[in-house]
């Protein structure tokens, strides 16, 4: 593991050096630091002192390169970027640069975006049918033809998925960032929130700025119920700031008809919501547990590369585990092919082994008795209710 991580610095580091060397320098300095931070991650699993002592002195020197960059570049050539107006005219970007206070907010929430993007398309995901044609609606198709969407049509810009946990709601995120020819940018608590004074609104509002510029932008926001909870006399004022930064950006004085700008929330708690955010995710859709048929399909896909006896039968199996979540089922699916590995290495020498014996019916059974439904039918009538009230089927 060690070996690999060093690899993998020096690759980096490599190309670093190559960018530096070509003048791209806000590239160059990612780069550094990247390297550097596998170097001290290497540093904690090397066992070799000496390795240990080269790779922090190359560590230090990334390093300090890479603070050398960052005082010798302007800043605006340093970021790359220039700001929108809050002005919320279409194309209102100002030419004014970034100051030294943006650009470190910048650096802060830059992991956010999503460069890489999953290889999940919207056809692989089982099931939600109704899910999938709506968050095509409200997110791909505008994107693809914005020249469609205008006057009464508007797209919607605040868009929950909410429903059990495990049911797909994240995997829906992910397919929509690899289908989108759009910046996804990936924000959480963890992302947002800082113990200091009036960080996290700024964090917050440089953001939203950041997905101006970028768009068209959809901003994922996991757990969406840790930041929109409903405010009350009992709150503390950062957490207040935070919530009001918030609804501004999502839909205020500065958010324009003309951006295209997409929130997608997600969240297990949907009741815990503050109706300002309620009535800012227009489009509020409920994942629900899977059908037969989706639950079918789970345990073929859960199954993949694995010998199945001919008495597994995926339709039987879809019938026994009503109540199943999605992750539920892919527990269940590894409890049971793990079953044969386990026998052997009771009772035998696993490295002399030549064929494991095919996963039989009785293994899912068994494993069926382990791995118990996560979400209780109080709380799916709950989400019911909640559907009645304020969602969508």
């Amino acid at each position: 593991m060690s070996k690999v991580l060093f690899q993998k610095a020096m690759e980096i580091a490599k190309k670093a050096i190559l960018l530096d060397e070509e003048g791209n320098y806000d590239s160059a300095i990612k780069k550094y630091i990247e390297s550097a931070d596998i170097l001290m991650k290497y540093i904690q699993l090397s066992t070799n002192p000496e390795m240990k002592r080269i790779c922090y002195e190359r560590a230090q020197e990334y390093i300090k390169r890479a603070s050398e960059l960052r005082e010798a570049v302007p800043s605006r050539r340093r970021s790359g970027r220039v700001v929108h107006k809050s002005s919320g005219k279409k194309g209102g970007k100002s030419t004014e640069p970034l100051t030294e206070e943006q650009a470190r907010l910048r650096d802060a929430i830059a992991e956010t975006i999503v460069v890489e993007k999953p290889n999940i398309k919207l056809s692989e995901v089982a099931n939600l049918e109704t899910a999938k044609q709506a968050l095509r609606e409200a997110i791909i198709l505008p994107m693809l033809r914005p020249d469609l969407f205008r006057g009464g049509r508007q797209p919607w810009k605040g868009i929950l998925l909410y429903g059990p946990p495990g049911c797909g709601k994240t995997y829906l995120s992910k397919a929509i960032a690899s289908e989108c020819d759009a910046t996804f940018l990936n924000a959480d608590a963890a992302s947002l929130v800082s113990k200091w004074l009036g960080e996290s609104e700024r964090l917050i509002k440089e953001l939203f700025a950041l997905a101006r510029e970028e768009a068209p932008s959809i901003v994922f926001i996991d757990e969406v119920d840790s930041l929109t909870t409903a405010r009350g006399d009992k709150e503390m004022g950062g957490e207040r700031r935070i919530k009001t930064q918030l609804l501004i950006e999502m839909d205020g004085l500065k958010a324009s008809k003309d951006e295209r700008i997409v929130v997608l929330g997600a969240t297990n708690r949907p009741w815990d919501l503050d109706a300002a955010f309620r009535r800012r995710f227009e489009k509020k859709i409920y994942i629900g547990l899977p059908d037969d048929k989706a639950r079918e399909l789970m345990f073929k896909l859960n199954t993949r590369e694995v010998e199945l006896a001919p008495d597994v039968d995926f339709a039987e199996l879809a019938m026994l585990t009503e109540g199943y979540t999605g992750s539920d089922i892919s527990l269940l699916c590894r409890e049971a092919v793990m079953m044969p590995i386990r026998e052997i290495d009771i009772t035998q020498d696993i490295t002399r082994i030549d064929k494991v014996r095919p996963v039989t019916r009785d293994d899912f059974v068994i494993a069926m008795e382990k791995i118990k439904p996560v979400v209780t039918p109080e709380e799916l009538k709950k989400y019911d209710e909640w559907t009645k009230t304020f969602g969508m089927e």
